[in-house]
């Protein structure tokens, strides 16, 4: 693990921007909640993306099917998939964890006609740009956006592998924690997002951090070359992550 090592000191700087983020203060109630959800349900959505570029990449997904080259890549990326997108919601039904944060946006009052205008663009056809332009998000967002799917757009499964390991380092979850347990003692009114993410504690936890590194060790080896693009990807992805909270911390301070 001396790489990985290598690369999360490399990143001690911009996680520490990242956690120590003014947005945080800024997350007070919930109508504060709302703004950030309406904006980060299109990062919820684009690492769902990352997710499946990597499942295209690591496993057989077409036919005729053939076998993997890889199957130890392919059962920790299908392990993750299985969780990511089919795992079970509060209610004990299968569910992906990006419809689990949409319920949880309706829950709680937020809007969602942005990203189901967006979502409706793609199923119609449309490409991401204009998918983006139609449900008319937050340009700083759209930024975030654009930036996952040039990482996509290399097809290199390391490079994607990083941006899904590395770049979605946050403390979001303790804070809205904080939030739910003030608006909401009996777990009643907001049961959906709280379930939602002590979930995503668990599963980043003692799963998918824990594969997610393996997966790394394993796609780039022995190749220094390899292990530098996922140091750069991973540093770039961080960048764009404080850049979209900047862009939500804006929003907050404007409602003020």
């Amino acid at each position: 693990m001396n790489n990985v090592k290598h690369i999360e000191d490399s990143l001690t700087d911009l996680r520490y921007q990242l956690q120590n983020h003014p947005l945080y203060q800024n997350l007070g109630n919930i109508e504060d909640v709302k703004i950030f959800m309406e904006n980060h349900v299109f990062a919820v959505w684009d690492f769902m993306s990352l997710l499946k570029a990597l499942q295209v990449k690591l496993t057989s997904v077409g036919t005729p099917w053939l076998p993997s080259k890889n199957p130890k890549l392919s059962r920790f990326i299908n392990e993750i998939v299985i969780a990511e997108e089919s795992d079970i919601n509060e209610q004990g039904e299968p569910n992906s964890h990006f419809q689990m944060y949409l319920d949880a946006m309706n829950q709680v009052g937020a809007d969602t006609s942005q990203i189901g205008s967006f979502i409706q663009s793609i199923e119609n056809g449309d490409s991401l740009s204009d998918g983006m332009l139609n449900s008319s998000i937050n340009f700083k967002v759209a930024v975030f956006v654009k930036h996952t799917f040039s990482v996509i757009d290399t097809q290199q499964a390391h490079k994607i592998a990083s941006a899904f390991t590395f770049g979605r380092e946050d403390v979001i979850p303790d804070m809205f924690i904080k939030i739910l347990d003030q608006s909401d003692e009996h777990n009643k009114k907001f049961n959906k997002l709280r379930y939602y993410l002590q979930r995503h504690i668990e599963l980043d936890g003692d799963d998918h951090g824990p594969l997610s590194l393996m997966m790394i060790e394993e796609l780039c080896g022995n190749d220094n070359q390899k292990w530098c693009e996922v140091l750069s990807v991973a540093q770039e992805s961080l960048v764009h992550r404080i850049a979209l909270w900047d862009a939500i911390n804006q929003m907050l301070e404007k409602k003020d």
